[in-house]
């Protein structure tokens, strides 16, 4: 199965025992994410460590990790469908239209938690709770 992967439902593969790390970590699924999630979750660094109980060494450790096993690409790849995305998000889900863009454009599912992008109907969007009914 390939998925793009946002950039919250990585937030708790930095916890050791979250369902994201399983899910990620012990299935043969393909991910995709924008080049600019890795940028964004270094932003969300402290706040990451915090929740997960986890040092900034941990964090990059494990961030690595991540990289290696989700596939990004350049939103200059999916500039199209990015603008279409967009166009038709409303403003509280604007900041989601790079995932929503290379969705459309690889015509794969999104993996996402976030309850307002499952409304719009452009992209089938998976939560986490969704894919472990999937892979038991």
């Amino acid at each position: 199965m390939e998925l793009v992967v946002d950039t919250n439902a990585l937030f708790s593969f930095f916890k050791s025992d979250s369902s994201t790390r399983k899910i990620i970590v012990g299935t043969s699924l393909t991910l995709y994410a924008p080049q600019e999630t890795f940028t964004e979750l270094i932003k969300y660094m402290d706040e990451i460590c915090d929740k997960s109980d986890i040092t900034k060494k941990e964090f990059n450790r494990i961030r690595k990790i991540m990289h290696s096993l989700i596939k990004t690409m350049p939103q200059s790849t999916f500039r199209k469908e990015f603008d279409d995305a967009k166009s038709f998000l409303s403003d509280t889900s604007k900041e989601d239209a790079p995932f929503i863009g290379l969705a459309l454009h690889l015509e794969i599912p999104l993996w996402s938690n976030d309850k307002a992008l499952k409304r719009q109907d452009k992209v089938k969007v998976v939560s986490t709770s969704d894919l472990l009914r999937i892979i038991e």
